[in-house]
């Protein structure tokens, strides 16, 4: 029989001296002796305690209990176990498979233990249960490690289907802390400079306020900064005792937020810190390895779905931009599958400019049928120069359904995909006929006024668009059709005068009529016109004078539609000059002679005399100041070395 069992003191155990054992006893102790697999005998009614060596790892820094009774010697367990033993003493064998059991002194810290155990009844001489073997297996490394493959699963799962980055942090926040039973879990971002970071929003188990703020990095002291930098995930079991929160201001902040024992996982970035998953115990806690493990896992895999998700939004904010970007453009914006011909987008401003549905085309041989029939050819050639990757610029005409003419400035260009492909072709095509600004945009936050002002201006002919904000309309005011702009300022919304401010600093063509109430204080008036308003109207105006306003303010418009039509001809008719006609006109501009610009080309000044003659024909110029004018009106500039030379 084992030594141990020998040298221990019977004398005062209900057993007696060891001389007076029952031979049950000592055969079955013999054998459980020699085992290798952690066995446990409880003999008699008093369930005296013996144990092989091989359980001693498990007692850990448990005092000695051979010879004790077993509720007396782990009275922890006695409420888990007592169920079993007492089926075992009835003469009936059990097995149970991952029992949970808290254990207080095994390590010097609690822990929750899973455990596989046969409890078997041990007959006497005379045939009845004189004790009970137990043989034990701890499972506790598979049972966490199953469960931190299910709660990785679960995670994915529910990340997955979490479209905001911010949702999926907290998400993922709450998940971890309700797993480990912590206090508190949450992401802080570092800003670019890596001096602070910032926390948007984290979980709490309730008693713990939220950490949710900004930081300086510096709060963690030197220690900690530098292992976060260097990839290095933090364990602090107690700030009180840890060396890196040894200085008195470290650790009374650690304690003032409630991390007392704390998990830093910081995540990486092209050599950069970037972020950190946190999580915060108000107490002292051991932490585990695999609790450590499952936090660094859980870091990364949210990371990258905050990023996919951050990615998806941008994704979705840019195609919700380029939405209203279309609806709102006053040019057509389409998309076509490069290999089907077929048209997988077509803005609404199609419908106004064409007189066509866009849902009405779906392939490139309806657009060329609407194009002009001299046109027809060059444009349908300029889509095959796309197709094969150029990007081309060119004008052309189309004839609408109701015989009307328009012409288009149109941009084609190719889309490629990652391999360098082209998938699609797109393009904008821009109405350069002259608009007449019959639009009215009316930007006004109260819904009544602004319905009441759609409703005068649409029954004096105007086509209007409405506008809740300030921010709304300067969203998409780059692309609007050029009108004039009725701005109430009395909401909040509306932004006061900022609408005149930045339309006159984008040099935008929206002249503003401005409607505010003064109360007999025309400083409104005057700070609206010096922002850049053409006209100010004090509450209560007649509508007269809002008509009046629109009228004076559309004129405006046409007037300058017609300057800027007339230099888009005359830049188009300069384009279409033959090589050498254009050289002759740079020359002139720079102030050459027909004889000095003979001498640079290259030519007869007879020869340049009659360039220089049908260049004036094609311009419509009766004498060299006026073609001069009509280049200048253009937007040709001489050239500065020419006209020092």
């Amino acid at each position: 029989m084992g030594s141990r069992i020998q040298a221990y003191d019977w004398s005062d155990s209900p057993l007696g001296p060891v001389e007076t054992w029952p031979p049950s006893l000592c055969v079955t102790l013999s054998n459980m002796l020699r085992s290798k697999l952690p066995t446990y005998m409880l003999w008699g009614p008093e369930l005296v305690t013996f144990y092989n060596d091989a359980c001693l790892p498990l007692r850990g820094l448990r005092p000695e209990a051979l010879g004790q009774s077993l509720p007396q010697a782990w009275a922890e367990i006695w409420h888990v176990v007592s169920p079993l033993v007492v089926q075992a003493r009835r003469g009936e064998a059990v097995y149970v498979e991952d029992v949970p059991v808290d254990i207080i002194q095994r390590k010097g810290y609690p822990e929750t233990t899973w455990w596989n155990g046969s409890f078997s009844p041990v007959m006497d001489e005379l045939g009845d249960v004189g004790g009970i073997l137990i043989v034990i297996h701890e499972t506790t490394e598979r049972v966490l490690g199953e469960q931190r493959l299910r709660f990785l699963v679960d995670l994915s799962t529910r990340l997955r289907g979490i479209a905001e980055g911010c949702e999926v942090m907290a998400t993922a926040a709450e998940m971890l802390g309700r797993h480990l039973k912590t206090s508190r879990v949450g992401y802080a971002e570092l800003s670019e400079s890596g001096k602070s970071f910032t926390v948007e929003r984290d979980w709490s188990e309730g008693t713990n306020p939220t950490f949710a703020g900004q930081y300086s990095l510096d709060e963690f002291g030197p220690a900690i900064r530098s292992e976060l930098e260097a990839g290095q995930t933090v364990c602090i079991e107690d700030a009180l005792l840890d060396s890196r929160t040894a200085e008195e201001r470290i650790a009374a902040e650690f304690l003032r937020t409630g991390k007392r024992a704390t998990i830093l996982a910081p995540l990486i970035r092209d050599g950069r810190l970037v972020a950190s998953l946190y999580v915060h115990h108000t107490a002292p806690r051991y932490w585990r390895e695999d609790e450590v493990k499952l936090v660094q896992e859980v870091a990364e895999r949210t990371w990258t779905s905050v990023l996919r998700a951050r990615a998806e939004t941008a994704l979705r904010e840019s195609e919700e931009r380029f939405r209203q970007f279309a609806e709102h453009s006053a040019d057509v914006l389409w998309i076509m599958n490069a290999e089907t011909l077929q048209m997988e987008y077509v803005s609404p401003a199609f419908e106004r400019v064409w007189g066509w549905s866009p849902d009405a085309f779906h392939r490139r041989d309806q657009w060329v049928e609407t194009v002009h029939p001299e046109d027809r050819e060059r444009a349908s050639q300029t889509n095959d120069r796309v197709l094969r990757g150029e990007t081309v610029v060119q004008e052309y005409r189309i004839i609408r359904p109701d015989g009307s003419m328009r012409h288009i400035h149109s941009t084609g260009f190719p889309i490629l995909d990652e391999h360098r492909k082209i998938r699609r072709i797109a393009g904008i095509a821009k109405d350069i006929t002259q608009h007449d600004g019959s639009e009215v945009y009316v930007v006004d936050s109260n819904e009544a006024s602004r319905r009441d002002l759609c409703l005068l201006l649409q029954g004096a002919g105007y086509e209007v668009k409405t506008f809740a904000s300030a921010r709304s309309f300067l969203e998409v005011a780059p692309v609007l059709v050029p009108g004039c702009v009725v701005l109430d300022i009395r909401g909040p919304e509306t932004g006061e005068l900022t609408i005149p401010t930045e339309l006159k600093f984008r040099r935008a063509g929206l002249p503003v009529i401005v409607i505010g109430e003064t109360g007999g204080n025309v400083s409104l008036g005057i700070r609206a016109m010096k922002a850049g308003a053409v006209d100010f109207l004090d509450v209560p105006y007649r509508p007269e004078q809002l008509l009046d306003a629109l009228a004076s303010a559309q004129a405006t418009i046409q007037e300058r539609a017609e300057r800027d039509q007339a230099a888009e001809r005359l830049k188009a008719l300069i384009a279409a000059l033959p090589p050498r006609e254009r050289e002759v006109l740079d020359g002139l501009l720079s102030g050459g002679t027909n004889k000095t610009i003979a001498r640079d080309l290259g030519l007869s000044p007879r020869t340049v005399e009659a360039h220089r003659a049908r260049i004036m024909e094609r311009l419509g110029a009766q004498s060299l100041p006026e073609l001069v004018q009509i280049a200048v009106a253009a937007g040709l500039q001489p050239k500065l070395q020419d006209r020092q030379r």
